[in-house]
């Protein structure tokens, strides 16, 4: 059964910049492709964001001419196989002017901390709509925070129906009900994973043992040190717990730095070197950087999945591995009540974490033959 939310974006990226590339090739001897342009938080050394870009480009038309806007255009060149431009100056401008559409593409763009540019980027497609050029936001977050002028632009940019996409019901609502736009959850759910062979090499490479059941930690560093400690805590009585009980540890770092302006020293390889400190053995680490769909087929491999990652968790969700989430921000929360997954507080009770291990990892040891054996 084809999912609907599926054919939603599908449909939303099938007629992009058809109708200026149509009128472009009017008299042309030599029909050129339709272009389109991405734009979104890519090449920033984020596994979340390169899935979302990895989505949008397995759902665009083949006989497209793609161009995506990125913060390091080299990577995202070499990470998906496609033009890249950098995001301002010359390049930016003279991408605007190249392109047949635009496609704004996922992630919590628009909220509390958005950088200069996303907050501008409303403004720069509603300039681009009156040179005649389509636009589409595709499974964006917009959360309460946004300025308010922020808002009016993107309003103003959407009104006609079908330009516009949400990940969640809190974007929806902070939209507000004169703007339709449809729920699609976000993007990366429905990203191809890598064959499962390949994600058993590199947790193979990575030095762990196929034959036990798999507990992945993704953490990540919050602006509260005080918070972090207490979720370091957490992780090591989880593991602790799945250890104890037969089970093997292992960390995913899904970004190569630290959000919140920390940086590269609280970087999510470096608490998964901690957590390995504190239980007094290494924790063997699978990213950063991972190709998105081999970070998926990795956390499909795994038997229970821990952490503060939104897209680790979605990855874990897509591939219906237990998962305990933290319900820190509001995309995270709004995604594991969506999903009916489990969440615990930033301190939670030692006793909520073992009974968790303790539903969890029985049921996986007895799948765990079945696993093997697939």
């Amino acid at each position: 059964m084809t999912d609907p939310r599926s054919s939603l974006i599908r449909q939303q990226l099938a007629d992009l910049g058809r109708r200026h590339a149509a009128e472009e090739n009017r008299d042309a001897v030599t029909p050129r492709p339709t272009r389109v342009l991405i734009i979104g938080n890519f090449g920033n050394g984020n596994t979340g964001d390169e899935a979302m870009l990895a989505r949008t480009l397995q759902e665009l038309p083949e006989d497209t001419e793609i161009k995506v806007v990125s913060r390091n255009p080299r990577m995202v060149e070499a990470l998906h196989k496609v033009a890249a431009v950098a995001m301002e100056g010359v390049a930016f401008v003279k991408a605007l002017k190249w392109c047949d559409g635009i496609a704004v593409v996922g992630g919590g763009l628009f909220g509390t901390g958005a950088s200069p540019l996303v907050k501008a980027l409303p403004a720069i497609v509603w300039a681009a709509t009156a040179r005649g050029r389509d636009i589409t936001y595709v499974a964006i977050g917009v959360y309460p925070g946004t300025p308010e002028r922020v808002l009016d632009l993107l309003r103003r940019s959407v009104r006609k129906p079908g330009r516009i996409t949400v990940r969640d019901e809190v974007s929806a609502a902070t939209l507000g009900d004169e703007i339709v736009a449809p729920v699609v959850g976000d993007l990366a759910m429905g990203l191809t994973p890598a064959p499962s062979a390949d994600a058993r090499r590199a947790l193979s490479a990575a030095g762990v043992d196929p034959a036990v059941p798999l507990l992945l930690v993704a953490p990540k560093a919050l602006p509260n040190p005080i918070l972090v400690d207490c979720l370091q805590d957490a992780a090591e009585s989880l593991a602790r717990r799945w250890i104890d009980r037969g089970g093997a540890v292992a960390g995913l770092a899904i970004s190569t730095h630290a959000d919140y302006g920390l940086g590269l020293p609280r970087r999510d390889e470096v608490l998964i070197t901690e957590l390995g400190e504190r239980l007094g053995q290494r924790v063997p680490v699978l990213g950063p950087q991972l190709p998105p769909a081999l970070a998926k087929a990795v956390v499909a491999e795994a038997d229970a999945l821990f952490g503060l990652r939104l897209h680790a968790l979605i990855f874990a969700v897509a591939a219906g591995v237990p998962c305990l989430g933290v319900g820190w921000e509001e995309r995270t929360t709004a995604f594991l009540a969506e999903h009916e997954q489990s969440s615990i507080s930033t301190r939670p009770p030692i006793e909520d974490l073992h009974a968790w291990v303790d539903r969890t990892l029985p049921a996986r040891w007895s799948a765990r033959p079945r696993l093997l054996s697939s």
